[in-house]
Order: structure tokens, then C-alpha cells, then sequence
């Protein structure tokens, strides 16, 4: 609550006075509300994360997997650069409270998740990437649409990706979670969040130059990601992985 009337009174009227600092002032309103989700997860349910990497203070495309309703604050904690438009499902940007108002603060691109984009949906992504290449944001994706439900890597749906590739040369990322299945819904926030040991890891970066074709490199990407996920958890008991970090101070 305390947030949402901050966005409504403080945030929206300062991109619309200072329009031309919108991006800066959206960028750390982000940044704290990332940080605020996960150091909550910390002080009242003793979640724990453990970082193994690092993505540059640049814009970049960041390819994240996706196990739960922690991974957006998560990703956008780890994007030091500028702040990341996220593709959203396109029934949030009405109707929920906090979330909706946030996805057209920072201009998101909705997607309704068809097998084929309509001219809509390919132009908020067109447009997005175009900001990309020009520096002025990052790009954070989880190309597999939804939270699957044993944490494993699904299916990637390829069209937000395949653009963004096509049109911004930047350095790409993959930051692959595992741990968070107990937040995968807001059930299972409630039920199962507490004593949560997260692990991230960030793969990277990668260029297409390093593959034949988008599809190629996605393939690429994906693949990297799912033997990065079989590693994770097969040293998810070895203390000397990674570095546990206070999660809202990164």
C-alpha cells in the first residue's frame, strides 16, 4: 500500500514534470521496489540467496528462467546497467493493484503469449529493442512464458527473443535460478517461502556472431541454461559455490 501511494504521488507526477529524466527516475523506482520484495523475503521469511556472477553496468539482454514470483525482483536486482523493459503478459496491465501501474510506469511491452504476435505486440517489442540498441534500457526475458512447476527449464517461446536479437547488438546474459519453486505462486508464497535458498547463476556474455542463425543461438543459450540448472543443483550443498549475498543490497 505504502508503496503504490508513493508510485501514484510521488513517481508519476516527476516522469510527467521531468520527462526528459523519466527513464533515471523509473529506473531506480524499479531498483528499490526489487530491493524492498527481497530484503522483505529476507527479514520476515529468512530467504537466502546465492549469487555466482556478474552482468556489467551496460545495456544488455538478460535471458532468466523462470521458477517463481521472486525472479523479476531478482533479475532486476542484478541489472546494474540501464533498467530492464520486461516483456509482461498483457492482462497485467489492468486490474491488479501495484503490478498494473508499474507495467505502464515503465512502458513494458505486453504480450498476449500466442503462437503469432499481432502488429501491437510487434511493435511495443520492436520499440523496446530499438531502446536497447540505443543504450537507453536493458531487456530482461524468460522466453519460457511461465513458471514451470518443478523448476526445470521448459520450452522457450521465441518470438520476444528472436526480435530483440535481430535488433540490438548488445551483450547477452543468462541467469539461471533455482530454489524458488516455493514461491511459484501466492499460495505457495504463503505456504512455502520461509528458510528459501535461491541460487543464481549468471552465464556470459554471449554474442549471435558465436552462432549460424538466431534459432541456432537460442538453442545455444537454452542449452547452456539447462546444463547450468543440472549443475546448480548438483552442487546446491557445496557451501564453496557462490557467495551468499543480503540480497536487497546488491
Amino acid at each position: 500500500m505504502f508503496l503504490g501511494g508513493v508510485q501514484r504521488l510521488v513517481i508519476w507526477p516527476a516522469c510527467l514534470l521531468l520527462p526528459r529524466r523519466r527513464t533515471s527516475i523509473v529506473g531506480a523506482w524499479l531498483r528499490l521496489q526489487a530491493r524492498a520484495t527481497l530484503a522483505l523475503a529476507r527479514w520476515l521469511a529468512d530467504v537466502r540467496v546465492t549469487v555466482d556472477g556478474d552482468i556489467p553496468a551496460a545495456s544488455c539482454i538478460v535471458v532468466m528462467n523462470h521458477q517463481s514470483l521472486l525472479d523479476i525482483p531478482l533479475g532486476v536486482n542484478l541489472i546494474r546497467g540501464p533498467y530492464p523493459l520486461i516483456p509482461t503478459r498483457a492482462r497485467y496491465e489492468r486490474g491488479i493493484p501495484g503490478i498494473s501501474p508499474l507495467v505502464r510506469l515503465a512502458r513494458f511491452p505486453r504480450v498476449s503469449q500466442r503462437r503469432v504476435a499481432n502488429r501491437a505486440e510487434l511493435r511495443a517489442l520492436e520499440h523496446a529493442a530499438d531502446l536497447v540498441r540505443r543504450g537507453d534500457n536493458s531487456f530482461l526475458i524468460f522466453p519460457e512464458g511461465h513458471r514451470t512447476r518443478d523448476g526445470s527449464i521448459g520450452r522457450f517461446m521465441r518470438n520476444g527473443l528472436r526480435i530483440a536479437l535481430m535488433r540490438a547488438p548488445v551483450p547477452v546474459h543468462c541467469v539461471v535460478v533455482d530454489g524458488a519453486t516455493g514461491s511459484r505462486t501466492i499460495f505457495d508464497t504463503l505456504t512455502g517461502l520461509a528458510g528459501m535458498r535461491i541460487s543464481l547463476r549468471v552465464l556470459g556474455p554471449f554474442t549471435l556472431a558465436e552462432s549460424s542463425s538466431i534459432d541456432d543461438f537460442i538453442d545455444m543459450l537454452r542449452e547452456r541454461m539447462t546444463t547450468a540448472l543440472a549443475h546448480v543443483r548438483t552442487n546446491s550443498d557445496d557451501p564453496s559455490q557462490g557467495t551468499a549475498h543480503p540480497v536487497a543490497d546488491r
